[in-house]
């Protein structure tokens, strides 16, 4: 009789790993699917069959608890995550040590919570770690830290060190550099990788060389026509009309057509996109007749395949704010744009306004009005003032720009509650001024290191 009870445990831990197992091929295709919420909760599962499996303080415990905060991260469950994040790294510490790799994944989950929640100087240390333990496992020039870098990016970005999150990108084109060579594929994408990093932080002269190096390499490994240029073109025609520089951006983006058109087989995505990208630069430059036509050439384009069609009424089936001024992320209880408070953004009330506007087809919008604001009239007046300096790609229909009612707009925004105490609300931006009366927000184009952190980055030389 004593057999078949020392038999009992094998059989129930059996029974439950056969179940995580279960529980495992799920979870990577619910996750595939981007089921989200019925994700977590089978993450959930596994962890609590990982415990009883393993022990609550096993190592084996640190990936699915990983798992879990990433698809609660998913989900702005953004306290679930970080405690999660923290509980796995806690558990590989005490098991493996500080400088254990597999600490590398829930440090990089856990940078991203906090620049989420805008825990910014929580962020960039995360990052900083994480960093530090790759170059301890695989050396400098290891092409893991790339992810790591772009993290740190963001998180300096909410600091205000532009300069330092730059570097991390730079550091990247010397990565790619010096594994690749200085005339390689690879390094060409670091490239265009760092091209719109600049267009995004407004860096544009140096979005040009970047762009420019990029086409270097592309005709030295292809040639003039190659359409592998085609995209660093678009990147280099994008930086010249955020300088406000039209010509220079339609004459790049000409070139990129012509490129198009001399391949034997038409690329009807590709052309599109280029074709819609010269529409809302005419758009800007306040000729809606040219637009209309550049955006009926893109109908056309992403006409008589089913695949396109679809891609085709995604683009052009509503009006889509191309451009405008910018509204600020965190304002004072009199309005005002806020620096992040001491221990993020999201520490504070989160407000909202959603407007409502007719768009024409010229991209004007018009008899915009408040629908709904928390709080009320905090944001109300400046909302209003930006959308009418906002310009629109407006929609289309059997090809042809018309008006359209009832387009919506949602800025959301946290806000310092009246009365509370200076030092946690963050002081008021330098030389703040209102937001709707600046130039406008860069045009955005239809998609298909410092002193400090010398030991981070293995080289911080320039592209």
């Amino acid at each position: 009789m004593a057999a078949p009870a020392a038999a009992k445990p094998v059989d129930e831990t059996a029974a439950l790993a056969t179940r995580r197992e279960a529980a495992q091929q799920t979870f990577l295709r619910l996750s595939d699917e981007q089921r989200f919420e019925e994700a977590r909760d089978i993450a959930a599962q596994i962890v609590d069959l990982t415990a009883r499996l393993h022990g609550a303080g096993s190592i084996e415990m640190a990936t699915p608890l990983t798992n879990l905060a990433t698809t609660q991260v998913t989900l702005d469950d953004l306290a679930g995550a970080q405690g999660n994040y923290q509980a796995a790294i806690d558990i590989v510490v005490r098991t493996q040590g500080a400088t254990s790799p597999r600490l590398v994944n829930p440090l990089i989950g856990l940078g991203e919570t906090f620049v989420r929640a805008g825990n910014y100087e929580q962020a960039r240390d995360a990052y900083r770690r994480a960093l530090r333990i790759t170059h301890i496992d695989a050396g400098f020039y290891n092409t893991e830290q790339l992810r790591i870098m772009d993290g740190l990016s963001e998180a300096y970005l909410g600091l205000d060190k532009l300069d330092q999150a730059t570097a991390q990108q730079r550091t990247q084109v010397a990565i790619q550099r010096r594994r690749s060579g200085p005339d390689s594929e690879d390094l060409a994408a670091a490239l265009h990788k760092l091209g719109q990093w600049y267009n995004r932080t407004g860096q544009y002269v140096e979005a040009h060389g970047a762009f420019q190096a990029e086409r270097r390499i592309v005709r030295q490994l292809h040639g003039d026509t190659d359409p592998a240029g085609v995209d660093a073109l678009i990147g280099e025609a994008m930086s010249y009309a955020n300088e406000g520089a039209v010509p220079a951006s339609a004459s790049t983006l000409k070139r990129a057509l012509d490129i198009l058109d001399q391949q034997p087989e038409r690329d009807h995505r590709k052309r599109a996109e280029v074709l819609i990208a010269l529409g809302d630069l005419y758009i800007l430059n306040n000729q809606p007749r040219a637009a209309g036509q550049r955006y009926g050439q893109a109908w056309q384009d992403l006409s008589g395949n089913a695949a396109l069609e679809t891609e085709r009424d995604n683009i052009f089936g509503q009006a889509v704010r191309i451009a405008g001024p910018r509204l600020p992320d965190v304002v004072g209880p009199d309005g005002r744009a806020r620096t992040a408070t001491a221990t993020g953004s999201m520490a504070l009330p989160q407000g909202m306004v959603l407007a409502e506007c007719t768009v024409e087809p010229d991209g004007d919008a018009r008899d915009c009005r408040i629908v709904e604001s928390q709080p009320p009239g905090l944001l109300d007046d400046q909302v209003r003032r930006a959308l009418g300096s906002t310009r629109f790609r407006p929609r289309l229909v059997d090809g042809v720009p018309v008006t359209t009612a009832g387009v919506q707009f949602r800025h959301e925004f946290r806000h310092v509650p009246a009365g509370k105490a200076p030092e946690a609300a963050g002081e008021p931006e330098p030389d703040a001024r209102d937001p709707a009366g600046e130039a406008g927000e860069r045009i955005e184009y239809p998609e298909p290191a410092a002193a400090d952190e010398a030991a981070d980055a293995p080289d911080g030389s320039s592209p």
